[in-house]
């Protein structure tokens, strides 16, 4: 099992969970599953989000510059199996 998160970089999103199972590939691995961890807290029964620093930096110079954008607030689980 390996987590990994996709992050911008110049505005442009790096789709590393699906290099990550590229490279699982190519190392003999067969992915079974790919689910979602979402990066949250309970608080008072809601969920509130934990973006990185880094993610909500991004997203908010965007929007000043009116580039609508997303928040990432989740990282991918990449379930592999030998073989």
């Amino acid at each position: 099992m390996v987590t990994a998160r996709p992050w911008r970089k110049h505005g442009e999103l790096v789709d590393l969970p699906s290099a990550v199972v590229g490279a699982g590939i190519r190392a003999g691995l067969t992915p079974v599953d790919r689910c979602v961890a979402l990066l949250a807290a309970v608080r008072d029964g809601q969920l509130v989000a934990h973006p990185s620093f880094f993610q909500l930096q991004q997203v908010r110079k965007a929007r000043i510059t009116g580039t609508p954008m997303h928040l990432i607030t989740h990282e991918d689980v990449l379930v592999f199996v030998k073989g």
